[in-house]
């Protein structure tokens, strides 16, 4: 179901679209809640599944209205406000930057290549933004911060925190400054009662020029994005130890433990379960797990009936999943065959969502069910 929020910009001149409004799909804003919840540390609990519920049922293509204030207490609506303003700006994000590959920063340096010595570095204290992200032909590197609120007089403060924070760091390829573009997108809620009535989302985007950098450095920075997106997405789907491995091979300065760390990974790679969809030819073998309103699902194998019925039980379950021949070239640190299987046409269908950054997320149920193992 489409919802449309008022919509700014700024430059004016480079906004993603023409006219006063912007539109979202209501399932790829879950989506986007699925893959940020399970990719920020933390328990990853389903509050991407409410949140159809919690809008006007004024139907497809009328603003995105929440039907009453997202708590009473002041602490409910920041955690909350905050909460969604993540999930609706990756959609966006995705959406109209055509952004898939997302990275997020926790408060110390990051690592995306330590033995090129390619980095996140912080330039001020206070909170680092939500994250570093590319699209899927490793290009167009991204800074971006979300914020949401409840001000009746529109987002301009939050937008104006979320660009603070967004200016908080660097990327640096042997200590020079790389090429970003920093966003800040501010989320204001509409409600039904008892508050502003109007979804306003506003957006902040000038492009940062760096210093020229070598292009082996350039890839390895793509690459250990991609390999941080990766790990964090398959950590809380029962994949801990692959993770690890993938962030070892980031971190590890020394070439003969960068060696035998890789040897180490792609040990775990062969051995991890390989799920497939049935009644799809839109993608092959699947590394991933099962994942309903209450978080992930820790049994290894879960049988079709029970997929099923974990459905009638509302309980939402998705497979999510990541192309396993991504995450060996992701191990391989190989740019060029990760460009061509992110960049290939894939369609998705009725069922099988994908992200572009090789993952995917599959309803299911009665029609759709994940089959396969070791």
């Amino acid at each position: 179901m489409t919802r449309t929020f008022l919509h700014s910009f700024d430059p004016a001149s480079a906004s993603p679209v023409t006219g006063t409004t912007v539109d979202l799909e209501v399932s790829e804003i879950e989506d986007a809640g699925i893959r940020e919840v399970l990719q920020t540390p933390g328990a990853a609990y389903g509050a991407w599944s409410i949140l159809d519920a919690l809008l006007a049922p004024t139907g497809t293509g009328t603003p995105f209205i929440f039907k009453e204030p997202l708590g009473q207490a002041r602490e409910v609506k920041v955690a909350l406000s905050g909460l969604f303003g993540r999930f609706v700006a990756r959609a966006y994000l995705e959406r109209y930057f055509n952004l898939s590959i997302f990275a997020h920063l926790g408060s110390r340096t990051i690592d995306l290549d330590r033995r090129r010595r390619v980095k996140v570095t912080r330039l001020s204290r206070g909170d680092l933004p939500d994250w570093i992200a590319c699209e899927a032909n490793l290009s167009s590197l991204t800074v971006a911060e979300a914020k949401g609120c409840h001000d009746v007089g529109g987002p301009a403060k939050a937008l104006d925190r979320a660009w603070t924070q967004a200016g908080r760091i660097n990327v640096t390829a042997q200590g020079r400054k790389v090429t970003i573009k920093r966003v800040a997108v501010a989320t204001r809620w509409g409600m039904a009662a008892a508050g502003p009535t109007e979804a306003q989302l506003s957006v902040r985007d000038p492009i940062e020029e760096g210093e020229p950098i070598d292009p082996q450095e350039k890839e390895a920075l793509f690459v250990g994005l991609l390999r941080l997106h990766i790990a964090n997405l398959i950590k809380p789907l029962g994949h801990a130890e692959l993770a690890a491995a993938l962030y070892r091979i980031t971190h590890q300065p020394f070439e003969r433990r960068l060696r035998e760390d890789i040897g180490r990974a792609r040990t775990l790679w062969d051995a991890a379960p390989v799920r497939e969809v049935e009644k799809t030819a839109a993608m092959g073998g699947l590394i991933g797990g099962i994942v309903t309103r209450a978080g992930p699902v820790t049994e290894g194998d879960v049988a079709p009936s029970d997929q099923e019925t974990l459905a009638r039980l509302n309980l939402r379950p998705v497979f999510v999943g990541i192309e396993r021949g991504l995450i060996r070239a992701a191990i391989d640190a190989e740019p060029q065959a990760v460009r061509t299987r992110l960049t290939r046409t894939v369609h998705s269908d009725d069922f099988a969502r994908t992200d572009r950054a090789g993952g995917w997320i599959v309803p299911l149920g009665q029609e759709r069910r994940i089959t396969g193992g070791t």
